[in-house]
């Protein structure tokens, strides 16, 4: 093990060849797979890039990322992204499951995910901008450093890797047995999945349990240290910086590297680990007698079914057809259930005709009771096209943090001075989660959120973020 402060000291050339050079992409592939075989993914942004790659080397991809399945693929990837984008690892291993069209494929979602095999923390600065300071990278450091010595106590600090990802340092702390998650039930009717409660348990365990230890002791000293770790790195289908990669970010890039590497056992982690599995609560409906009933605006008339909201949307417009027919096509079928609609009759003939020739293929499968209709789910749809939501968002909650906010405009964006550095890893539903959690009661949030809008640009580019000012932003924070 290197010297634990030492390398944050280095330039970065000298880090690259008095640290990073110690540990080779080999031994890392052979400790995160234990010498077994495993799938990786390989997260790509871009995904033409990864396509490409992924096709020159018949290699198996989806939309996120590339699969490897041995350190051979692994290093052909690498090879081929380093110089063009920043990539990143699956923490947990993946394994093939059922995908939207219901063919069997690895992907990027929770379902995919095989095993959990280690607790995964990402300590970053609280103040982005710019490349990290070699003062910045100590400090995170420190934090890292203070989580293995409270682990050394139960003899949990003998097998991790510890990563400079660039801004900030990645620990990755190997259980000493993964944790296998439980089969779910695919619904090839409707193609989605159903998540049993042991299967919510395991994938939450983390997160729910010894996540929840780890950052109430980080709190003790992030204020000190100006750093944070970054919660969601508990989620099982998180992603890490990948070593001997780079992280193309403020105008360069700078290299990742392993920095600390043991190979020992972890004895008792994960017999810990599920010691909290009873503590995590699962909520349920208890409207047992009753159910949930339609607001007006969407239940569907026989002799008026055009005249619906979401029918009218779908008829109106050409939609684009990435989770058209799950998120849209679904829940018009959820409102023919729920309003007793005859889908033998002529008028609803007639207009699934005209769907179909819109949209292609429109199965009237009616779905099970336990599915019912929900706006958010075409409100997500629309958000994920840059479409104007089609429902209120967010409308049964109270505004209380719209000071300072409510009257910025587009125009004043630009004209604001700093501007807030987001994770390159969250959607704009965590980004504005984080954000709206640093806000306080007063003017200056109207800086602060234009610092933000800022980030966003950024982040997304202008047409995104607009999108996003325009219909999401104020609203989003404007609630409790």
């Amino acid at each position: 093990m290197c010297d634990k402060m030492e390398w944050c000291n280095y330039s970065e050339k000298d880090r690259i060849e008095n640290v990073y050079k110690k540990y080779n992409l080999n031994d890392f592939w052979d400790w995160w797979s234990g010498k077994e075989q495993k799938v990786m993914e390989v997260r790509i942004k871009d995904f033409k890039l990864l396509q490409q790659i992924a096709k020159q080397y018949n290699m198996p991809y989806s939309a996120s990322g590339i699969y490897v399945l041995n350190y051979e693929m692994l290093r052909l990837v690498i090879g081929q992204v380093k110089n063009k984008a920043t990539v990143w690892f699956g923490v947990n291993n993946r394994k093939k499951n059922y995908n939207r069209w219901g063919n069997k494929s690895y992907g990027g979602s929770d379902c995919n995910i095989n095993e959990i095999g280690f607790i995964f923390i990402d300590i970053d600065r609280t103040i982005k901008t710019g490349q990290a300071t070699n003062l910045e990278l100590e400090n995170c450091n420190k934090l890292a450093n203070l989580i293995m010595e409270r682990l050394s106590e139960q003899g949990w600090n003998k097998n991790y890797i510890k990563v400079c990802s660039g801004n900030g340092v990645q620990l990755l702390i190997k259980l000493d047995f993964s944790l296998k998650l439980p089969e779910i039930e695919y619904n090839s009717q409707n193609k989605i999945y159903i998540e049993n409660k042991d299967y919510i348990k395991t994938k939450n365990i983390i997160r729910e349990g010894i996540g929840k230890d780890i950052l109430r002791f980080c709190r003790k000293y992030e204020k000190d240290l100006q750093v944070e770790v970054d919660k969601s790195g508990f989620n099982i289908g998180r992603v890490a910086a990948l070593p001997a990669t780079k992280n193309f970010k403020y105008g360069g890039f700078t290299w990742r590297g392993i920095v600390e590497l043991e190979t020992g056992v972890n004895e008792g982690l994960s017999d810990y680990v599920l010691s909290k599995e009873d503590d995590i609560i699962i909520y349920e409906s208890k409207a047992i007698f009753s159910k949930k009933s339609l607001h007006s605006r969407d239940r569907l008339v026989a002799g008026k079914l055009k005249n619906n909201i979401l029918i009218k949307f779908m008829l109106e417009n050409d939609l684009p057809e990435g989770m058209r027919n799950n998120y849209l096509w679904f829940q018009i079928k959820c409102l023919i259930r729920d309003s007793k609609i005859n889908v033998h009759s002529e008028e609803f003939i007639k207009l699934h005709k005209i769907f179909e020739k819109k949209y292609g293929s429109l199965p009237i499968n009616i779905p099970d009771e336990r599915f019912g209709f929900d706006e958010n789910i075409i409100n997500k749809y629309c958000i994920v096209n840059l479409l104007p939501p089609l429902y209120p968002l967010w409308s049964k909650r109270n505004s209380v943090l719209s000071i300072g906010i409510n009257d910025v405009t587009w125009e004043q964006i630009e004209l604001q001075k700093g501007i807030i550095e987001l994770n390159e890893n969250s959607d704009i539903l965590e980004d504005l989660k984080i954000f709206k959690n640093s806000l306080i009661m007063n003017a200056k949030n109207g800086d602060s959120f234009r610092q933000f809008v800022k980030g966003c640009i950024k982040k997304y580019g202008v047409e995104r973020a607009k999108y996003y000012f325009d219909y999401i932003m104020k609203r989003y924070l404007s609630y409790i």
